[in-house]
This record gives C-alpha cells, sequence and structure tokens, in this order.
C-alpha cells in the first residue's frame, strides 16, 4: 500500500455480516479491543487469573509475532514472573524470542503449532511423559 494506490471498489474485502468494508490496521481506526463484550471477558479472565495465582498456571502463545507484544507476550511474561508457580510456553512459526528472566520457567517452540499439539497428544496417550 501506498500513496495513489487503488484498486476497484468491487475488491474491496467486506464484512459477511454487516458489509462494511475492511481495514488493514485495526489499531488505527480507534476501535481495537472495545466495547462492552470485550470489558466483560476481559473482566472475567483477570478475576480468574488473579483468584489462580498461587496455583500452576501455563500461560500458552499459540501463534503470537513481534509486531504488537505489549498485547499478549508483554502481559504474559509478566505474570510469569510474578506468579510463583506460572510457567510460559510460546509457540509459533517464526520466533524464538524469550527474555532472559523467563529462561527459568518459560521456553519457546519454533514449530509448526498443529504439529506440536499432535506431538504432545501422542505423547500423553503413549503414557511416555519424560519426553
Amino acid at each position: 500500500m501506498g500513496d495513489g494506490t487503488k484498486i476497484p471498489t468491487d475488491l474491496i474485502p467486506r464484512c459477511p455480516h454487516c458489509g462494511g468494508e475492511a481495514f488493514p490496521w485495526v489499531r488505527g481506526y480507534g476501535n481495537f479491543l472495545q466495547g462492552k463484550k470485550y470489558e466483560e471477558q476481559y473482566e472475567k479472565i483477570s478475576r480468574y487469573v488473579l483468584e489462580h495465582k498461587d496455583s500452576k498456571i501455563l500461560f500458552l502463545e499459540l501463534g503470537v509475532g513481534r509486531m504488537t507484544p505489549m498485547f499478549i507476550q508483554e502481559p504474559f511474561w509478566n505474570l510469569t514472573l510474578r506468579f510463583p508457580n506460572a510457567r510460559y510456553i510460546a509457540i509459533n512459526n517464526k520466533y524464538d524470542f524469550l527474555p532472559k528472566q523467563l529462561e527459568d520457567k518459560g521456553v519457546t517452540i519454533v514449530a509448526d503449532i498443529a504439529q506440536v499439539l499432535r506431538d504432545a497428544r501422542d505423547t500423553m496417550e503413549s503414557g511416555d511423559n519424560d519426553q
């Protein structure tokens, strides 16, 4: 995309529900992560996580890139560091980035998510949990 770039109107992707025009940068339109549903769900998960902060918690990050770490990665990292029994696993096909402070509480896996989950299932089903 750049200055003067144009495409035919009929090629613009549209929402199948409301017919609204798709737009490329959700954060740039001022409506990212807003609304009553988001607020309700945010409150619900926040309450649950805080109620279980001393329990064993696994923060599992699936397919998150490095474009917006402040929305998923950084909160997961901070919670993993703060909670005594928390652990962190990131799985994606490109990035092997783990903050040094998390080296004893986290791991990154660079691989296809579907394959990693199949392997985990197969390992659990076989009873060979030493892998």
